[in-house]
């Protein structure tokens, strides 16, 4: 599950209040209070779910959470005090038409990391791959369409160094 890697996501970390507007705290009504209103909200937008008294974040939900904390934390892109280990991470991908949708969140996401883009559907990275990555990389709408390779030699990479800060 890709949330095991971050940990749990809290209510308060998935109603960040830069995301507030989006996420229904924006205009309130007389009978709904706060709660009532977002998860309403959230409800209709097939985010969350609701068992008896509980709310549960839909899978959906679960990749929207995930987009939201990765772009509130960045926790991959500060790689300060990172020791480059010599190696390349290259994502190769060529997700049809018809699954625009895994490749767009595919590229969101290998951008948020930290991922330069080296030629069209090509991403390159100095650094280990982080587990969630692997796991959207081999789920089942976009597995046979994407490959990770890690390389200790690129030739004349000396541009690439420059452009990650690498000594």
């Amino acid at each position: 599950m890709v949330l095991k890697e971050i940990g749990s996501i809290t209510i308060e970390s998935f109603f960040n209040p830069k995301y507030a507007k989006k996420y229904g705290y924006s205009h309130l009504h007389k009978n709904h209070s706060v709660y009532n209103l977002a998860t309403t909200r959230l409800a209709e937008k097939g985010w969350i779910k609701k068992d008896k008294d509980i709310y549960y974040l839909t899978s959906k939900g679960e990749k929207e959470a995930f987009f939201c904390y990765l772009k509130e934390n960045k926790p991959f892109t500060n790689r300060r005090g990172y020791k480059w280990d010599k190696k390349w991470r290259i994502i190769f991908f060529d997700v049809p038409e018809k699954k625009r949708r895994y490749r767009d969140e595919l590229r969101s996401m290998l951008k948020m990391i930290g991922f330069k883009e080296f030629q069209k559907s090509i991403w390159i990275y100095p650094y280990k791959v982080p587990e969630f990555l692997k796991e959207v990389l081999w789920e089942e709408n976009i597995k046979h369409y994407t490959r990770l390779i890690t390389t200790d030699s690129i030739e004349y990479d000396e541009d690439l160094k420059k452009l990650f800060r690498l000594k």
